[in-house]
């Protein structure tokens, strides 16, 4: 298996002092109208998240965790080994399905935990399978088996009356619903595209989990190859046995659900653990996880009118290029370890168009792929049929509209990236395998700039870099590509293959953490935007499994995960959000062996 390179510390240099800012967000006075730049009055959430602020790291504890972004697989688990506590499985979740990549998640992820006592059967379905990446290890302390299920919100429904012509419509979109219920079809293939590259994501974060959460002491396994594509088709039979040791019924299978991934938990031996990592910087590492999310406004460039004064001006900061060489290092880890590719082969695999927006070059392209862009909104406004618009108050047209100002591109570096079927297949990779690799680059890619972003925190300043992660301006240049005759993003770049953009990645150098109200949407069930799930609580998509049944995790969680490090948004004057520390779990249970 190929190696991956070790990740170097960049550091980013502060504004000038007049020109850092943060987020002074407060409560709204009475009589007043809450915007999104408001603190919310209260917080009522299962989510182990909450409103969460960043936390700075010195530069040595940063450069201790850098490699977390170049993690090989575990050679052996050792026996004995130290029990699951409660809390610790809590914090492993919290920081691998409950979170990966925040503002992506959504709720066609759901698993189920094994304890030990399923580890001999287990190891024998997984040794049975065809393609499988490594070999399965004994003495396991737990597994998590993945399921899921089609890339289903309400923009996909959104996306059933899309692309329809005026008078056939009234059959048309019925028989497109119906395809979509029964046969899983997706309305664009991009839809199709996201559960793999978020399956990407939550295995590479996973992988990360295991070893924060126990302070270094354990490792994951993580299977995925066998579960793509056509080894799949291969292995339905040996599959069909896991499913139904998870218990998968018959009914969710008609709903379209599938175990996608196994990730086996267990204590490494003492060299292959982390061990120069302090325990201070471990809780550090895991509340800064579920810190970060995506960052969409660039001060000064594409704040809404309304903002605060502090996103209105522009600050003098810059990404350094070394900073875009590990980020890209970090990438082609990733994609290397998931893949199978070797290094130099994986930097032909993935593509990639970069608009550099300090260029006047750069400034134009920018500006075309906006256009692009807006433009598919505008058709798809104007063609969505109005039988099914005006009974809604035109609410599906609306929801439509607010592409434009979703997908906004701002940042100091964008990068559309994909991949292409014909160098994916002449590479014999298996394609939706090549699909959850490039998700795990690019999230691992982000991850690094993020951690950068949090190196040696000015105390005026929220961060210093920060990143948005994308699939909406794909999905709307899908849609363009399926039904209005436009060309794929990363056509212009490389001509010479068919390719299928798939995510695009913006870096942005600042000090100020966006709106509260991107936040808000995530948690608060009255206020959450129409494209997004909220995030679920452990109960919503965990089962543990332990003394023969199957159960609910955490059914009542009111816990904030990390929450000792106390990195919860204030206003100005260091007033909480009532409700969003969260009340610890029942300390009895907490410290506890889960399997005895």
């Amino acid at each position: 298996m190929p190696l991956q390179k070790a990740l170097e510390l960049v550091t980013i240099d502060p504004p000038p002092a007049d020109q850092r800012v943060r987020r002074a967000a407060d409560f709204v006075a009475d009589g007043e109208k809450k915007s999104r730049y408001d603190l919310p009055a209260h917080v009522e959430s299962t989510s182990p998240i909450g409103y969460r602020t960043r936390v700075s790291l010195t530069a040595s504890e940063a450069e201790s965790l850098l490699g977390l972004l170049s993690l090989e697989r575990p050679r052996s688990f050792m026996e004995p080994t130290a029990p699951v506590l409660e809390r610790e499985l809590f914090e492993e979740c919290s920081l691998g399905i409950l979170s990966a990549r925040q503002s992506t998640n959504y709720r066609g992820h759901r698993e189920v935990v094994l304890g030990p006592e399923r580890n001999a059967e287990l190891l024998e379905i997984l040794g049975e399978l065809d393609g499988i990446e490594a070999p399965p290890l004994e003495h396991a302390t737990h597994t998590h088996v993945v399921l899921r299920q089609p890339y289903r919100t309400a923009f996909t429904a959104l996306l059933t009356f899309i692309g329809h012509k005026p008078v056939t419509s009234l059959m048309s979109v019925p028989k497109r619903a119906f395809d979509k219920r029964v046969h899983h079809t997706n309305d664009i293939p991009t839809i199709g595209y996201l559960p793999h590259l978020h399956l990407g994501i939550l295995a590479d974060g996973l992988e990360r989990a295991a070893l924060i959460a126990s302070r270094g002491r354990r490792k994951a396994q993580v299977f995925m190859a066998p579960f793509c594509g056509a080894p799949a088709a291969k292995n339905a039979k040996v599959i069909r046995r896991l499913e139904r040791l998870v218990g998968l019924t018959a009914a969710q299978r008609t709903n379209g659900w599938r175990v996608a991934l196994v990730g086996q938990i267990g204590e490494v031996a003492p060299d292959e653990q982390m061990r120069e990592v302090t325990p201070g910087a471990w809780r550090k590492l895991g509340a800064n996880l579920l810190a970060f999310r995506s960052e969409r406004i660039q001060p000064g460039v594409n704040a809404e009118d309304q903002a605060p004064p502090q996103y209105q001006q522009r600050q003098d900061m810059d990404v350094p290029d070394e900073l875009t060489v590990q980020c890209g290092r970090a990438g082609y880890n990733a994609f290397v370890h998931w893949s199978g590719a070797e290094r130099e082969h994986s930097k032909e695999l993935c593509l990639f168009e970069r608009v550099d927006v300090l260029t006047p070059n750069g400034k134009e392209r920018l500006r075309e792929v906006r256009r692009e862009l807006a433009q598919v909104t505008d058709t798809v406004m104007t063609n969505i049929p109005l039988w099914a618009d005006l009974p809604t108050g035109k609410l599906l047209s609306r929801n439509a509209a607010r592409g434009k100002k979703a997908f906004a591109l701002a940042g100091q570096r964008i990068y559309i990236g994909g991949l292409a079927a014909d160098t994916i297949a002449a590479a014999e990779l298996d394609w939706e395998l090549a699909l959850r690799a490039f998700g795990a680059a690019m999230a691992r890619s982000a991850l690094f700039a993020e951690l950068m972003g949090v190196v040696e925190i000015p105390e005026d300043c929220d961060m210093l870099a920060g990143i948005c992660l994308m699939a909406g301006p794909v999905n709307q240049n899908d849609i363009g590509k399926e039904f209005y005759g436009h060309e794929d993003l990363l056509l212009r770049e490389h001509a010479d293959h068919d390719p299928t953009s798939l995510l695009v990645w913006t870096l942005k150098a600042k000090t100020i953490a966006d709106p509260i109200g991107n936040e808000e949407q995530l948690l608060n069930p009255d206020r959450k935007g129409a494209l997004v799930d909220l995030r679920p609580g452990p109960a919503e998509v965990i089962e543990l499994e332990r003394h023969g049944r199957r159960e609910p995790f955490r059914p009542h969680n009111a816990e904030r995960a990390y929450g000792d490090v106390g990195n919860f948004v204030t206003n100005p004057d260091g007033l909480d959000i009532p409700g969003n520390r969260g009340v610890p779990h029942d300390e009895a249970l907490a410290d506890v062996p889960i399997w005895a």
